[in-house]
C-alpha cells in the first residue's frame, strides 16, 4: 500500500539536514512464566544426550542430517521437551517443490538444490522431534548440565526482531498441540547461521532463510517458503484466514495524541474463537508503546509478554504481544480483550503543526490484516489547535478545554485503521456524492522550511524564486485532482466504496504514500507547484503530481474494495494501482503521456540493480515482498512487483480493447467492474481474478482453446521473461480495391513454449485501428492475407501492449 517517490529531492535535502523479553506482566510461579523462563534460559537434560550418527531429521522437502556429533535436549517444561542443542558436523539438504522456488533458491544460493554443510545447530520444536531423534540414538548417562548455545542464539534472534519464543510459549501451553506444532532448526554454516522453519499454523509451513547484514540492518532473506505435503500455494492460501485460531471483529479504540507527540489509548478488541485449547494469542503492536494492562471482559489482568522498546535502534527487537488468558479459547463463545499502553516514537513531531502519525502498529492487529475486515469505533483527544482525521466516518467533534474530541466509526468493515493530526487548512470538494476533504498542513515542516529559508535568505535566492512552501497553498488544488482522479476512476472500476476521502499531508522526509480506507497520506512534496518542484530538482515532475495523485487514491478500490488473501497476491494492489496511476496520467494530460509512462514501467524492469541482476530476473511478480532481500537493490521490489504488475492490466486493457464499440474499453471496465463487484470488501487471490479474466477473454486471447488464460498467468505473474519481438510486413492494394497483407512476426529471448496475443492496427492516413489479434504460438509466425479497404501499412505495439522488446 506504499509507493516510494523516485525523485533525486533527498539528496537535495541532505545539504540541509542531516532479557528476550522487554516487559512483562506475569504472577511468579504460574505456568506462563515458568515456561517463558525456561525458553530464555533452558536447563540440559544430562539423560538425554546422545552420540549422532548419520542422524536424519525430516520435514517435508527439507532434510536435516546429523552426520557426526553429540546432541542434547533440554529438559521439560510444562511436560514438553521444546529444545535441543547439536555439535559436530551435519548437512542441510533440500529440494525446492516447483519452479518459482528453485529460481529463488539459485538466485541466494547458486544451488538447484540446497545443501550445506553445518557445524552447530539448535532445535526449538514442539512436534515429534525427541521421538524421531530417539529412534536413532542411544542415551547416554553423562550429558553437560548447561551448554549456553541455545540461550545465546534465542538471544541473538530477538535482537534481530524474530523470536521463536511467543510461539513456543503458544504451542507448549495449547490443549491442541497436534494442530500448533512448530519447529525450528537454526545451523551454523561457514557463512551465517540459516534457519528451517515448520509452522502449523502458517498457510506455507516450510521456510529456509538466513539473516544477512544490508547496510545498518539485517534482513531475513527467504531461500524458499511452500506448504507441506505437496499443496500449492494458491490451495494454502484459498481461505487465508482457515489456520487462524481467532479473528477480529471489531475495534473500539480511545487514544489521545498530544503536542509532545505522544500516544496513549485503551483498545478494547472483540474476538471470535477458531481453535478451541488455545491459552495463548499472538498480536503485533509496535514495541514504543509499552503495554500497561491487558485484561479480559471478566476484568482478569493477564499475563503479557511484549518485545523489548526499540526506541530510536535502527533494528527492531519486534513487534509481538503474547497475552495468555484466563480460560482457553472455546468456540463458538466470544471473547474480549481491552488493551491500555501509550509511548512516543509511534508518532514523531516534524515542525511546527507537522507531525508523522505511523498507519500501521498504532493498535493490537493480526499479520495480514488486509485479508480480513473488522469494524472500527474510533474516539481520539487531539490538541484543540491541531484538527485529527481518521478512517471512518465523523460522527462527533466537541471542544473540552485544550482538547479537541472526535469520534469515527467505519461505515463498513475494514481492513486497517489510521489517523493524522496537525495544523491543518481543511478545504473541501465533491466527485459526484463522494465528499473529498484535503487536511493540509498550514506550516511546511521543519526541512521544507530550511529549503525555504535556503531560497529566501541564503545562496538560493540567486536561483528561483519559490514563494511559501507550505502545503495548503495547494490544498484547493489538490482537492481538484483527487475529485477527478475519484470520477476517473469510478467510471472504471465502478462505485468510490465510501463516503469521503481525506487526505493529508506528510513531511518531506517521509517520501512515500499510502492509502488507507477513505484516508490518503500523500508527500508533501506532491503539493508544492511546478516552480518549486523544479527548484528542489524533481524532474519527473508528472510522477510525483499526477501518478502519484492516481496511484494513491486508486488504493481505495485496490487494497481496500478489494484486498489481497497473501504476499503472493499484493501485485494485485499494487500492480493494479500503478496501472491506475498511468491511466490518470492519460485523462490528465494524454496518451502520449500515458504511453511514455509505460515505456518508463518497461525500462524499470530491464535495468540492473546495484549486485548486476536485472530486475524482471530477480523472480516473478508472485513473489511479491520476497523480492526485496540482500541480494537485490532497495528499489527492486517496487520496479518488479509495481511495473510489471502494471503492465499485466496494460496487456490485458489493449487484448480487450474493441475499436467498434463506441466505448473502446467497455470490456475491460466490464472486467474490472466485475472483479470488484464479486470481490467487494473481500480479499482476492491471483487466481480469483484469473477466472474474473477468463469468464470476460475474447476468442483472440484464447491461445489454447480451452477458454483459459494459463498461458498468460504462467508467463506473466507467475513466471520470467521479456519477448524480444521482430515484426516484417507489406501492404500492397489489389485491383478490386482491397489490400493484400504479408508478412511475419518472429520471436526469440523466451522458450519456445511462449506465447502471445499480438494486437495487429492498421494505418490509414493520420488513423490508427486496431485490426484484431495474432495469435503467436511459435518462434516464427508467417501471415497472407488480404482485407476490404485500402491500409496504407500494418504494426504492432502501437499502444505499448506488449510487454516485450519490438523492432518492426
Amino acid at each position: 500500500m506504499i509507493v516510494k517517490i523516485r525523485t533525486a529531492f533527498l539528496v537535495f535535502a541532505a545539504c540541509f539536514v542531516f532479557a528476550p523479553c522487554g516487559s512483562a506482566q506475569a504472577p511468579a510461579g504460574s505456568p506462563a512464566a515458568a515456561v517463558w523462563t525456561a525458553l530464555s534460559a533452558p536447563a540440559m537434560d544430562p539423560a538425554k544426550s546422545a552420540h549422532a550418527t548419520n542422524v536424519d531429521i525430516i520435514r517435508d522437502h527439507i532434510r536435516i542430517n546429523l552426520t557426526d556429533g553429540t546432541i542434547q535436549f533440554t529438559q521439560p517444561v510444562n511436560g514438553v521437551v521444546f529444545g535441543a542443542v547439536f555439535h559436530g558436523k551435519g548437512h542441510l539438504l533440500a529440494e525446492p517443490p516447483n519452479p518459482q522456488e528453485a529460481q529463488q533458491l539459485r538466485l541466494f544460493t547458486r544451488q538447484d538444490k540446497l545443501n550445506v554443510e553445518f557445524t552447530d545447530a539448535t532445535f526449538s520444536f514442539t512436534d515429534g522431534l525427541l521421538d524421531e531423534v530417539a529412534k536413532q540414538v542411544k542415551w547416554q548417562t553423562s550429558g553437560l548440565a548447561s551448554d549456553d548455545l541455545y540461550a545465546k542464539r534465542q538471544k541473538e534472534r530477538e535482537d534481530l526482531g524474530e523470536s521463536s519464543m511467543p510461539r513456543l510459549l503458544q504451542s507448549i501451553l495449547s490443549a491442541d498441540r497436534a494442530r500448533t506444532t512448530y519447529f525450528l532448526a537454526d545451523v551454523k554454516t561457514d557463512k551465517n547461521w540459516v534457519e528451517v522453519h515448520d509452522d502449523s499454523l502458517e498457510p506455507e509451513e516450510m521456510e529456509v532463510g538466513r539473516w544477512v547484514d544490508v547496510g545498518p540492518f539485517k534482513l531475513f532473506d527467504t531461500w524458499m517458503s511452500f506448504p507441506s505435503g505437496g499443496r500449492t500455494s494458491a490451495e494454502a492460501w484459498r481461505d487465508p484466514q482457515a489456520k487462524e485460531d481467532f479473528v477480529i471483529r471489531a475495534f473500539k479504540i480511545d487514544a489521545a495524541v498530544t503536542s509532545g507527540a505522544d500516544l496513549n489509548a485503551t483498545a478494547h478488541l472483540d474476538l471470535e474463537p477458531r481453535l478451541a485449547g488455545q491459552d495463548v494469542l499472538i498480536f503485533d503492536l509496535d514495541a514504543n508503546l509499552r503495554l500497561e494492562s491487558v485484561k479480559d471482559s471478566s476484568n482478569n489482568a493477564l499475563t503479557f509478554y511484549q518485545a523489548r522498546e526499540r526506541k530510536d535502534r535502527n533494528q527492531s527487537y519486534g513487534d509481538y504481544v503474547a497475552v495468555v488468558l484466563a480460560q482457553p479459547l472455546a468456540v463458538g463463545t466470544p471473547l474480549s480483550l481491552d488493551f491500555r499502553y501509550g509511548g512516543k516514537r509511534a508518532i514523531r513531531k516534524a515542525g511546527t503543526g507537522n507531525y508523522f502519525c505511523e498507519s500501521s502498529g498504532w493498535y493490537p492487529e493480526r499479520p495480514n490484516s488486509f485479508s480480513a475486515r473488522a469494524d472500527f469505533d474510533l474516539t481520539f483527544h487531539s490538541p484543540k489547535n491541531a484538527p485529527l482525521v481518521a478512517t471512518g466516518e465523523k460522527t462527533s467533534e466537541t471542544v473540552d478545554g485544550g482538547a479537541r474530541i472526535t469520534t469515527w466509526k467505519s461505515e463498513k468493515p475494514l481492513a486497517v485503521a489510521g489517523f493524522a493530526y496537525g495544523d491543518y487548512k481543511i478545504t473541501n470538494d465533491k466527485a459526484g456524492d463522494v465528499v473529498i476533504d484535503i487536511y493540509a498542513n498550514r506550516e511546511p515542516d521543519d526541512v521544507m522550511a530550511m529549503v525555504q529559508r535556503y531560497f529566501e535568505q541564503g545562496p538560493g535566492a540567486q536561483e528561483a524564486a519559490v514563494g511559501s512552501m507550505s502545503p495548503s497553498i495547494m490544498a484547493k488544488t489538490m482537492g481538484t485532482e483527487i475529485a477527478n482522479a475519484v470520477r476517473v476512476f469510478s467510471a472504471w472500476y465502478g462505485p468510490f466504496p465510501y463516503k469521503h476521502i481525506s487526505v493529508t499531508s506528510l513531511p518531506i522526509s517521509y517520501s512515500y504514500g499510502q492509502g488507507w480506507p477513505g484516508l490518503l497520506y500523500l508527500w508533501s512534496g506532491s503539493f508544492l507547484d511546478s516552480t518549486q518542484r523544479n527548484a528542489i530538482g524533481i524532474k519527473d515532475q508528472t510522477a510525483v503530481t499526477d501518478f502519484f495523485r492516481g496511484h494513491e487514491t486508486s488504493h481505495q478500490w485496490w487494497g481496500h474494495r478489494v484486498g489481497w488473501k497473501s504476499y503472493h497476491d499484493q501485485w494485485l494492489s499494487e500492480g493494479f494501482a500503478e496501472f491506475s496511476g498511468n491511466l490518470y496520467v492519460q485523462y490528465r494530460q494524454n496518451m502520449k503521456e500515458y504511453l511514455q509512462r509505460w515505456r518508463k514501467e518497461k525500462e524499470n524492469l530491464r535495468v540492473h540493480d546495484v549486485y548486476g541482476h536485472e530486475v524482471e530476473a530477480l523472480g516473478p511478480i508472485w513473489m511479491g515482498q520476497r523480492i526485496g532481500s540482500s541480494v537485490t537493490g532497495p528499489g527492486s521490489y517496487q520496479d518488479l512487483i509495481y511495473s510489471k504488475g502494471g503492465y499485466v492490466l496494460q496487456m490485458l486493457r489493449m487484448q480487450l480493447m474493441n475499436p467498434r464499440d463506441p466505448d473502446p474499453d467497455h470490456l475491460f471496465k466490464e472486467m474490472m467492474q466485475d472483479y470488484c463487484k464479486t470481490f467487494d470488501n473481500k480479499a482476492a487471490s491471483t487466481e480469483d481474478f484469473k477466472a474474473i479474466v477468463e469468464k470476460h477473454m475474447t476468442h483472440g486471447m484464447d491461445l489454447d482453446g480451452n477458454h483459459k488464460m494459463d498461458w498468460f498467468f504462467n508467463q506473466y505473474v507467475y513466471g520470467m521473461g521479456e519477448a524480444q519481438y521482430t515484426f516484417h510486413s507489406s501492404a500492397e492494394a489489389t485491383a478490386d480495391g482491397k489490400t493484400h497483407i504479408k508478412g511475419e512476426i518472429a520471436r526469440a529471448g523466451v522458450p519456445d513454449n511462449w506465447k502471445d496475443a499480438v494486437p495487429l492496427y492498421a494505418h490509414i492516413g493520420d488513423k490508427t485501428v486496431k485490426m484484431g489479434l495474432i495469435s503467436v504460438t511459435h518462434a516464427s509466425e508467417p501471415f497472407d492475407f488480404t482485407i476490404p479497404g485500402k491500409i496504407d501499412r500494418i504494426s504492432i505495439n502501437d499502444y505499448e501492449d506488449l510487454l516485450a522488446d519490438v523492432k518492426q
